[in-house]
Formats: structure tokens, sequence, C-alpha cells
């Protein structure tokens, strides 16, 4: 701001109001050095020429003499003028209007000034605005309280504002003005979208200026953490400077530099991240199968970056690139944009659809495929095992209009039904070794007895008994040695409680040989 030379006489005749008339506009070096200097006035002798000079352009300079005896003399029957209350502060966002208020009791014929302190500039006197400033304005309210307004708050605007009085020593009160500016990021000198290889290192700049001075944080825009090295991920990474080392695919996506200096609002600026790889394919299942006459779904991953052609290949090589009343071709997008999930669903299969499918994935970095094995299943049937168990009561997928694949991978074993089938067959040996063990103990443990009593039946005598072991090839050594024989031959087979549950029976047969000798 350069402050005007008197232009019109409407501020001609204002400030010979404020000066006295006959004054003149430079006095001598003795009276500059009493002079205001930086929009101080200083106090010279009662008998000596004091006057007042505000600088605000060095090239005109403003004098305004008090001369003793004058018509200022006037002032000394009035009440000296005194302000009421100090000027408040004000901090405003910049664009927006801002007024300062200097409240004077008894002002009378004295005149009141604003001033930019910090570059000695005169702004107003009493009701004229003397800075060439269009933006700067000034009122009153019955010469009380005086009001300096600002429009359009620049940063340039910002600092001390002295409202002053000419009295013969000259008081004074200042207010500051601050502005603060919103953060604002400067896109020439902040980093833009970008795409490189994978495995190589990124970094990223993002370049803010605001009032007071914005800080910076970076984040991801899937709200997924910032890999800072090949241990560390966090969820914000503070500083004007992003750096990735080795990037991946899983680094691939939309980062944010976000801007705040707590002055609304925070800005943010967006930068996609792409990074270039050959495509990867998944197969999930690589054997399935399916009866004849059903549906069955195949499935693969793709990961490529850029996009490509994804398509199937039937296994006469011929391709399957868009759905018809054979084949149903779908491409569903992953959570990730490098992601996709492709789907074949062959219906009504028949011997002809038997075979190898290949899932294939093209892009300008190369190809990747993976091969699906389609085989021809007996439909599932219940076995008795499951019927006991009460699996008849769970729905049959054979004879549905679709049926799922059959995944024979180790990933998936089957279903629950099948799993306990699958058990109950290899238990069943050892069901059936213990039965055998059972009936053959039951033979010898009856022999000579009744099968519904394991004691002698009650026709029979020991003399009888006895008759019978006695024409024993073995004589009178095989009494002996059967119920011994017996002993060691049931414990082989069978469990120590159904050897307490035959015990009876073994002491029966011990005393009928006893008796017999």
């Amino acid at each position: 701001m350069k402050c005007a030379s008197v232009r019109s006489g409407s501020v001609q005749r204002s400030l010979q109001a404020f000066v006295p008339t006959g004054a003149r506009q430079t006095g001598t070096k003795e009276e500059k050095n009493n002079s205001v200097k930086g929009g101080h006035p200083l106090q010279g002798s009662d008998r000596a020429r004091t006057s007042l000079t505000v600088k605000e352009n060095p090239a005109k300079d403003f004098t305004w003499p008090h001369r003793p005896g004058g018509p200022l003399d006037d002032r000394s029957s009035q009440e000296k003028p005194y302000f009421l209350e100090p000027i408040s502060n004000v901090t405003m966002p910049a664009g927006r209007d801002v007024s300062l208020s200097c409240v004077v009791e008894h002002l009378g014929s004295y005149k009141l000034a604003w001033i930019q302190k910090d570059r000695s500039a005169i702004l107003t006197v009493g009701k004229h605005v003397i800075t060439r400033n269009n933006r700067i304005g000034v009122s009153h309210d019955g010469h009380r309280t005086w009001y300096l307004t600002i429009k359009n708050l620049r940063p340039g605007d910002a600092g001390t504002y002295m409202c002053q009085i000419n009295t013969e020593v000259a008081i004074s009160q200042t207010g500051h003005v601050g502005v603060v500016v919103p953060p604002y990021i400067k896109d020439d000198m902040s980093s833009g979208d970008v795409s490189l290889q994978e495995r190589m290192d990124l970094t990223l700049a993002c370049s803010a200026r605001g009032r007071p001075v914005p800080s910076i944080k970076w984040r991801r825009e899937d709200n997924q953490p910032i890999r800072a090295n090949h241990t560390t991920s966090l969820m914000e990474v503070p500083g004007p400077l992003l750096r990735l080392r080795g990037v991946t695919r899983s680094d691939m996506g939309a980062y944010l530099c976000i801007a705040t200096n707590g002055v609304p609002p925070s800005v943010s600026k967006r930068i996609e991240v792409n990074v270039k790889f050959l495509p990867t394919v998944i197969v999930p299942h690589q054997l399935v199968g399916v009866p004849i006459g059903q549906n069955v779904t195949i499935d693969c991953y793709i990961e490529a970056w850029p996009q490509g052609l994804n398509y199937w290949k039937r296994p006469n090589g011929i391709d399957i690139l868009h759905s018809d009343d054979k084949y149903e071709v779908k491409a569903v997008p992953g959570n990730q944009k490098y992601k996709t999930h492709m789907l074949l669903t062959i219906t009504h299969v028949t011997l002809a659809d038997i075979g190898e499918y290949n899932c294939i994935a093209n892009n300008s970095q190369g190809g990747a495929e993976q091969v699906i094995r389609v085989s021809a299943s007996v439909p599932f049937q219940h076995n008795r095992n499951a019927l006991d168990k009460g699996y008849e009561k769970k729905d049959n997928t054979y004879g549905k209009s679709s049926l799922s694949a059959v995944n024979w991978s180790k990933d998936n074993d089957g279903s629950s039904a099948l799993k306990e089938d699958q058990e109950d067959l290899r238990k069943s040996p050892q069901r059936n070794y213990k039965t055998q063990q059972h009936q053959i103990n039951n033979r010898i443990l009856n022999q000579g007895l009744d099968h519904d009593s394991p004691l002698p039946p009650p026709s029979s005598s020991s003399s009888s008994s006895c008759s019978s072991f006695a024409r024993s090839p073995r004589g009178f050594v095989g009494p002996l040695l059967d119920p011994l024989l017996l002993l060691l031959y049931s414990l082989s087979f069978v469990s120590f409680s159904d050897f307490l549950r035959y015990l009876p029976a073994h002491v029966v047969l011990a005393l009928c040989s006893l008796a017999c000798l």
C-alpha cells in the first residue's frame, strides 16, 4: 500500500482541519528529528515547534505542525479525549471481511487516524480514506466508535493496526489482524498417477501451502495398511514423501495425500499407483467329476495388470469366448482391480464334454494358463451306514437340474455324510474281527455245554463228562491241559471285560476237569 498525495479539495480541506493554517509542509533539521518515525509521534519542548510526520511512501512526507498560540490552543478549554476499551485482536480466513473498532470518548474537534503500524502507512484520517487500497474503508457511530474495515482479506493484510488521536501529546492503541489460509496442494510440485513394473522402488511427493503451514499424511483409499518396508505396515504415514520399496501387486491402488493446518477445510490429492506384472492363473479344483446329463461349473482365479483377454479352451481346442446354449461364461471382478474370477458352466454334460479345459489369461506383459479336468462320475448313492445314521433325511444332489463341481483335491474331501461313511468302512474290518473272535470264544466255551447256559446241561452227569475226557487221546494229561489252554486261548482274543463275563464258564470247566481225575 502506498500513501497518496492530496488529490481532491475535500481531502485537502480535511487535512487543513487537522493542520493549522499557514503551517509549513517541511520543517528544519531539528524539527524533522522531533517528527514521528514509523508511525509513533514524539513530543518536543512546549515552546519548540513539534511536527507529526508519518511515512507511507518514502518519496512523499506529510507534516502537520503544531504551533503554540495558534488555533489549536482553543482546544485547551475542552476535555481531553481518551479510549474507552482496547482494540480486539481478530483472526480471519483469507477472503473474508474484517472490521476493527476504536471507541473514543470526548473526541471533539480532534481527529482520529488509522495507521498500519508494520508498514508505517496512514490508512484513514477522520472520515477520509488516504490509502489507494480500495479494500480499505472507515466509518463511525456518532464520532464515538470508529471502524476500520478491510474487505476480501489477504495474507498481506496481516499485522498490527494503530488507532491514533492528534492530541498535543498523541495517544494511540493497537490491535492485531491475523490471516489464516486453509491448506491447498500445489499440483505442479506433487506427484501424479504413476505406473511401474513389479519389484521397482517408488517415491510419491506432495507439496501443500497454507497459514499456518499445513501438515501432510498419506493414507490408502481402500483403508488397507501401507507397507512402509518388508516388515512394517502403517495405516498412515506422515511427511511430504512416501517411499515404497520393491512394490508388488498388493501395493496397487489409490493413495491420498491429506493436508491439514487446523483451518477448515482439509484438502487431499488422489494419486493412482498401477503395478504391471505377468498374469497368474490359480485353479482351486484341478479334477472335477460330474454325472452324465447334469450341469457342472468349473472356475479359476486370474491376477493380471494391465487387464487383457481372459477365456476358456475346450478339450477339442476350440476357444470359448462368449456364452451360448451350451456354455455360460462369467467374469466376476475381485476386491482388487487386478483380480478376476472366471466361471464356466457346462450344461447337460455328455461324453463329448469330458476332458481337459484350459483357463487362459493374456496381457501386454505375457500370458498364463491352467488345466481343469472334467471326468464322468457315478451318481451318488446312499449306503447302509448312511441310512442307519439318518442321512436319508438329507437332500440328495443327484437328479437336480444343476450339480455343483465335485472337488477331488485335498482342499475338499466331499460331504460330511461321505466322510462318515468312509470312517465306517475303515472301522468295519475291526468290528468284523472282534465279532469273529466272540463267535470263536463262544464255540470253545460252549463245547459240551448248552448254548443257552454257561453251565452243563441238567441231564449230563460228572461220570459221563469224565468218560468223555477219559476217552481223550491225551489220557489223564488232557483234562489238566484243557482248562489252561482254554484260558490262554480266550485271553488272546477277547478283552479283559469279556473274560470276566465268561469267568464262571472257565471255573466250571476247570472243576469238571479236576473231577474227572
